[in-house]
């Protein structure tokens, strides 16, 4: 199956330089959004915020041919 993969702010450095933080990729079926994250050697530590299609999911949600993942660090402000 393929999705697309985007990775914002400092977890960008996990992709290839000129992916610009984007990339189609293909996985087994099945897959969960811990594989990827554990393919891309992104640390279990690192708080994440992940959305699925624009939902916010978790790491152990599963990922269907077509989905848009999306994994942002947590956002601080002032």
């Amino acid at each position: 199956m393929k999705i697309t993969l985007k990775l914002f702010a400092s977890l960008r450095e996990h992709l290839k330089k000129h992916s610009n933080g984007a990339c189609d990729i293909n996985l087994q079926e099945h897959a969960t959004v811990q594989d990827v994250l554990a393919s891309l050697h992104i640390p279990d530590d690192i708080p994440k915020i992940i959305l699925i299609n624009g939902v916010q999911k978790s790491e152990i949600d599963m990922l269907h041919d077509g989905d848009t993942l999306s994994v942002f660090p947590p956002i601080a402000g002032g």
